[in-house]
């Protein structure tokens, strides 16, 4: 019951995380990233492994694991938190600027 729990709070983490993104970020992401996020987030978010994989390979035309999927997850969610803590510290410098 705990793993769900945690799980479940993961993804709407990850939801509300892609809320702040802008549309820039998210065009900047390559066929695959694009891919993962979609699958890891909404209403695939909720489906179960075996589903997002399957989806996965119907998207990309490559075959995926769990493990790959969770590498490619991790590796995409560092990669947004970077633009957006890039994002972030670009925006305070140029308020800075304006005060």
């Amino acid at each position: 019951m705990v793993a769900t729990h945690a799980m479940k709070i993961d993804i709407d983490l990850k939801s509300g995380f892609l809320q702040n993104l802008k549309r820039e970020v998210l065009d900047s992401l390559s066929v695959e990233e694009r891919a993962i996020i979609e699958v890891s987030t909404g209403e695939m978010g909720n489906k179960p492994d075996a589903v997002k994989l399957g989806w996965l390979k119907m998207r990309t035309k490559e075959t995926w694991t769990k493990q790959r999927y969770n590498k490619a997850l991790a590796r995409t969610m560092e990669k947004l938190r970077e633009a957006v803590a890039q994002a972030e510290q670009a925006a305070q410098a140029g308020k800075e600027r304006k005060d």
